[in-house]
C-alpha cells in the first residue's frame, strides 16, 4: 500500500496543543481520559448494552426469522468488520501528516460516529424486509466503518505516545478511567434508574436520547486530537530523514513480526477471552436484572447491580496502580484472576438473591481491576517487544487485531445471547411495556451468561498470566532499541 499523505494537517489550526516532550497532566486527562470518555459513553450505550434491548424490546426483531436474524446478523457483520479493521490498520500505518498517523483519523471519526449512531435507532417503520435492511446497513456503517476508524486509531495512540514506561502506564490508567468509570456512571447508573424507565419501548424517545449521546462524541474526539501527541511516530520520522530511503513494512512482515513475539500472542489471547465473556456478561445484565432479580425496567435493580456491584472499579484504581508499581503487573493479574473466579462462583450460588448478587459482582469487579485498567499498557509493552524482536513497529496491524477482537467479540456475544434467548423461549414485553414472567430456561441461561462463562474464562486467564513475565525485560529492551536508532 502506498504512503497516504493527508493534506491540511500542517496548518496551525490542526496543530497539537501539547508542546512538551514529557507527558503532562493536561495531555493525560484531557487527551486520554475525558476525550475518550465521551466516545466510550456512546459505545457503551450502543455496542455493549442497549442496542440489543432496542432490537428485541422496541423493534421486536427477536421474532424475525424465528430468532435467526438477531443471532446471525451481529456475527456475520463482524466478517465485514474484520476486513475494514485490516484495511484501516494499513491506512494508519501508511498515513503521513504533521499530526502523526493515528491522530488525524480520531478527528475524522467524530462526525462519522455521531451520524451513523443516530441511524442505528432511526429505523423506519415498514415491511420486515425494509427494517432488516436498515438495521444491517446502519449496524455496519457504525461498527465496521466509523467506530473502527476511531477505535483502531485510539489504540495506536497509547502505544505511540511515549517510550517512557511509567508515563505510558499513567496514560493507560487515565484512558481506562475514561473508558470505564465515566461511561459506567452514565450508562450503568444514571441511564437505567432515571432515563430507561421513561423511554420504555417508545422509539421516538430512544432516538432523542441516543442522538444526544451520539453528538457528544464529536467534542470528545476534538479533545483527544488536540491534547495528544505521537512522540514515537516523530522519532520514526527523524530516523527516516537520516536514512537513505524510507522503509515500508509490508503486512506480511508485520504479521510475521507479531507472531514471533510470544508476549504479543499471549496478550491477544487475553483480549479475546476477556472481551468475549465481558460483552456477554454486560449485554445479559439488563435481561438478568429485568427477569431474574427484579421486574421489568423497575429503575433500581440494574442500578443497584452497577452502583454497588461495580463500585470497586472506581476507587479500586487508586489501589491498583500503587500495587502495580510495588509488585508488578504479572502478580497483580494472577491474583485478580483468582478473585474473579471466586466472584463467579458466588454469583452462581446466589444468582436469585439481590444481596448475594451484589456481593458476587463486588468480588468479581475487584478481580477484574487489572484487566480493566492495565491491559492497554501491557499491549504497549508487547508492541515494544515486537519492535525489539523484529526491528520494526507493528502498531497499525496490532491495533487492527485489537479492534477486530473488540468488535467481533461484541458481535459474537450478542449473537450467543440472542440465540440463547431464542432457544430458551424469551418473551418480549408488549408495546405498552407490559412484562410477563420468563420461562425458567431463560432465567437459567441468563445466570450462566452472567456468572458461569466469566468464571471459566477467568480461570483460563490465570494460566496465561503465569507466563507473562515481560515487565522485567523492558528496561534492557528500551536501551537496545534506542541504540539501534542512534546507529541508523
Amino acid at each position: 500500500m502506498k504512503t497516504l499523505y493527508l493534506k491540511g494537517f500542517e496548518k496551525p489550526v490542526f496543530g497539537t496543543r501539547v508542546k512538551t516532550d514529557e507527558v503532562k497532566n493536561s495531555e493525560r486527562w484531557l487527551g486520554y481520559c475525558i476525550g475518550p470518555a465521551l466516545v466510550a459513553t456512546l459505545y457503551a450505550a450502543v455496542g455493549q448494552t442497549y442496542l440489543n434491548v432496542f432490537y428485541t424490546d422496541v423493534l421486536g426483531l427477536n421474532a424475525l426469522a424465528g430468532g435467526l436474524f438477531l443471532t446471525l446478523m451481529p456475527i456475520l457483520s463482524k466478517i465485514v468488520d474484520a476486513f475494514t479493521n485490516i484495511i484501516m490498520g494499513r491506512i494508519v500505518d501508511n498515513t503521513k501528516t504533521a499530526s502523526g498517523k493515528a491522530r488525524p483519523w480520531v478527528l475524522i471519526s467524530g462526525p462519522a460516529m455521531a451520524i451513523t449512531a443516530i441511524l442505528l435507532f432511526a429505523v423506519p417503520h415498514g415491511s420486515w424486509l425494509v427494517t432488516a435492511l436498515w438495521v444491517i446497513c446502519s449496524y455496519n456503517l457504525f461498527f465496521a466503518v466509523s467506530y473502527t476508524m476511531y477505535n483502531l486509531s485510539n489504540v495506536c495512540m497509547i502505544a505511540l505516545s511515549t517510550r517512557d514506561n511509567k508515563a505510558r502506564d499513567k496514560i493507560a490508567m487515565a484512558s481506562s478511567i475514561g473508558i470505564n468509570m465515566i461511561p459506567g456512571l452514565i450508562i450503568s447508573v444514571i441511564f437505567p434508574s432515571l432515563i430507561l424507565p421513561v423511554m420504555g419501548v417508545d422509539q421516538t424517545k430512544w432516538i432523542i436520547v441516543m442522538a444526544v449521546i451520539a453528538v457528544l462524541a464529536v467534542p470528545g474526539t476534538l479533545l483527544q486530537y488536540y491534547f495528544s501527541r505521537e512522540r514515537i511516530t516523530e522519532e520514526g520520522e527523524k530516523a527516516e530523514k537520516n536514512s537513505a530511503a524510507e522503509e515500508v513494512i509490508s503486512l506480511k512482515d508485520q504479521i510475521r513480526g507479531c507472531l514471533s513475539s510470544k508476549y504479543w500472542i499471549m496478550i491477544i489471547l487475553v483480549l479475546i477471552i476477556y472481551n468475549l465473556y465481558n460483552n456477554l456478561s454486560v449485554t445479559s445484565m439488563v435481561y438478568y436484572s429485568n427477569w431474574v432479580l427484579g421486574t421489568y425496567n423497575d429503575g433500581y435493580t440494574l442500578s443497584m447491580l452497577n452502583i454497588i456491584g461495580q463500585a470497586m472499579l472506581g476507587p479500586g484504581v487508586l489501589v491498583l496502580w500503587p500495587l502495580v508499581s510495588r509488585i508488578g503487573k504479572q502478580k497483580v493479574y494472577v491474583t485478580g484472576s483468582v478473585i474473579a473466579v471466586i466472584g463467579g462462583l458466588l454469583g452462581i450460588i446466589g444468582a436469585r438473591s439481590l444481596p448475594m448478587a451484589l456481593v458476587a459482582l463486588t468480588v468479581r469487579s475487584i478481580g477484574t481491576l487489572p484487566i480493566t485498567y492495565v491491559t492497554l499498557s501491557m499491549l504497549a509493552d508487547a508492541l515494544d517487544h515486537v519492535e525489539w524482536n523484529s526491528g520494526y513497529r507493528c502498531d497499525g496491524f496490532s491495533s487492527s487485531v485489537y479492534s477486530i477482537i473488540i468488535t467481533v467479540c461484541a458481535g459474537m456475544a450478542t449473537g450467543i445471547l440472542n440465540l440463547g434467548l431464542s432457544v430458551t423461549g424469551y418473551i418480549a414485553p408488549s408495546v405498552e411495556g407490559t412484562a410477563v414472567a420468563q420461562p425458567q430456561a431463560v432465567q437459567n441461561f441468563l445466570i450462566i451468561a452472567m456468572y458461569g462463562v466469566p468464571m471459566v474464562c477467568s480461570a483460563l486467564l490465570f494460566f496465561i498470566y503465569l507466563q507473562f513475565d515481560l515487565e522485567k525485560k523492558l528496561p534492557q529492551m528500551k536501551e537496545e532499541i534506542n541504540a539501534r536508532r542512534e546507529n541508523i
